[in-house]
């Protein structure tokens, strides 16, 4: 018999209605997230399913921020470790993206979609948590949210629970100059088309974490794609 996957749904209605531009943006970067971020990237993928989200890290009680076009269950679906998933995604334009993943890779275990915002997980109860994942989310999270979205998933994660990232950066001024000064020449144009991304020194973010984790470890990557503005990147691990 086949496996049958329980896919709920909670949107949470926000405060204030986005006027029309702002609707378009998340409207149209769902659409072209969609399009370009997709499982047929061999070398992101690999990066994704064999590092970041490999079977042996990722396990039980999951908990992804930014689920998105659910890309990820390209690698989730077959790691037999999962008990059940949460997935935050305030953009609500890319549940259906996420379904349609859902459905697509038969996956196994329970999912709940979540529109709540990361920022504060009010449905996600503290110390419930044994595996959080976030791929390319903290460039869409503005100043001082980042610190709050981190201690937020300190707060729903077990102790001994790790959140595995994997984010896209600002290149090191002293190391790729010319990389740097073109990411903040176009950084207004960057958020924009990419839904508020803006290339930011996530690094730091993750040192100021350091106080409230167990152990942050990360390190400076690059990542395997044609364009260079979004080549450098972060992965790292924080242990509550």
């Amino acid at each position: 018999s086949s496996n049958i996957t329980t896919v709920t749904t909670t949107i949470i209605l926000p405060v204030t209605t986005p006027d029309g531009a702002e609707y378009m943006s998340i409207l149209v970067f769902a659409r072209l997230l969609d399009k370009f971020s997709n499982e047929n990237d061999t070398a992101v993928m690999s990066l994704r399913c064999d590092e970041i989200l490999s079977h042996s890290r990722v396990h039980d009680h999951v908990l992804e921020i930014g689920t998105g076009t659910g890309i990820n269950f390209a690698c989730l679906h077959i790691n037999t470790h999962i008990t059940d998933y949460v997935g935050i995604e305030p953009n609500i334009h890319m549940h259906p993206y996420a379904q349609t993943a859902i459905k697509r890779w038969n996956v196994p275990f329970k999912v709940r979609l979540s529109s709540n915002s990361a920022i504060a997980m009010n449905d996600v109860e503290s110390n419930s948590i044994d595996t959080i994942i976030m791929t390319f989310v903290l460039c869409s999270v503005p100043d001082p949210l980042p610190k709050q979205l981190l201690t937020e998933a300190h707060r729903v994660l077990k102790s001994g629970g790790e959140l595995h990232l994997l984010e896209h950066v600002l290149s090191d001024p002293n190391v790729k100059p010319m990389t740097n000064s073109f990411q903040k020449l176009i950084d207004p144009l960057w958020a924009i088309i990419g839904d508020g991304c803006h290339f930011r020194p996530i690094g730091n973010y993750l040192d100021q974490m350091k106080t409230i984790y167990s152990k942050v470890d990360y390190q400076n990557i690059e990542v395997p794609v044609l364009l260079f503005l979004v080549a450098d990147a972060i992965k790292g691990v924080l242990t509550k």
